[in-house]
């Protein structure tokens, strides 16, 4: 009897701090909602809308002139894809930037510029080398999955644009339809599989000492490889469980045997100890 009365007391406690956390996060503007931004591609523009939430919107209009940004960055590290900076207000929630490129190499932010012109990311977007590809594969292992019966199996395809011809590809009974014009357009490219990318994500919790490690390698790399080295800059995820994160990216071409020379001159490269290095051969993403 005791127990169950002391449950109650600690469910009501548990009650009342809930209700007091609403009204408060409904008094800021908060009220449960985070910022978010969503985008469809569409003959070469990418169709961006956004919500943010009240104490964001309060915060630039009071100090930053209503100011808000959409921002394209070159994620891939070797600069070809152009930043695209395109200024709107928070009095809009959409709007249409120009897309560089339709192999998934770009980061779309959302955000507002600072008092010393720092951008400030509200919410952000990362296109994936390999989107089309991971469709594919998740559409044909549902088809399969689904027919597994013998009977008859419908797959509903949800999009926000249906009228993409990479859609028809996906869903195209033959996949190779979809696999002829990968590789024309990675060909074309110089994307894997026609080149290697290799990652190198550098994470300290010191920042200038990430800064100036990061140099220390490209030297190293650039007085060993005859391939091109990129970087470094910071990566788009640029914190992470108040570690710093700095990335470099090394485009070898094919057959050239890059995981091995690679291999060897980490191994003979003494990091510091705060330092801490990971290599990834093809990313998939480049956060």
């Amino acid at each position: 009897m005791t127990q169950e009365l002391s449950l109650k007391s600690s469910m009501k406690w548990l009650t009342s701090k809930l209700h007091a956390l609403k009204k408060y996060l409904t008094a800021s503007g908060i009220n449960g909602r985070e910022d978010s931004l969503n985008y469809k591609i569409n003959y070469g523009t990418i169709q961006c809308n956004w919500t943010i939430r009240k104490s964001s919107k309060r915060l630039i209009d009071e100090n930053f002139n209503s100011a808000l940004f959409l921002r394209i960055r070159d994620i891939s590290g070797d600069g070809t894809n152009a930043s695209v900076t395109l200024e709107t207000t928070t009095s809009t929630n959409h709007a249409d930037i120009h897309l560089p490129t339709t192999q998934g190499k770009i980061l779309l932010e959302l955000g507002y510029k600072a008092f010393k012109g720092d951008f400030i990311t509200l919410e952000y977007k990362i296109f994936n080398l390999r989107t089309a590809e991971k469709n594919l594969q998740l559409y044909h292992q549902l088809s399969g999955r689904a027919g597994r019966t013998g009977k008859p199996a419908t797959v509903y395809f949800q999009t926000y644009n249906s009228n993409q011809s990479i859609i028809n590809q996906i869903t195209n009974p033959d996949p190779f339809i979809f696999l002829e014009n990968e590789l024309k357009l990675r060909e074309k490219n110089n994307l894997p599989p026609y080149e290697r990318f290799v990652s190198l994500i550098l994470t300290s919790t010191n920042e200038k000492n990430l800064e100036n490690e990061s140099m220390n390698i490209k030297k190293i790399l650039l007085q060993s490889l005859d391939d091109k080295v990129l970087g470094p800059v910071n990566a788009p995820i640029y914190r992470v469980k108040r570690k710093y994160r700095q990335r470099l990216l090394i485009r070898s071409k094919k057959g050239s045997n890059i995981q091995k020379r690679l291999s060897e001159i980490l191994i003979a490269y003494k990091l510091p100890k705060e330092i801490k290095l990971t290599v990834d051969v093809d990313p998939i993403t480049f956060n």
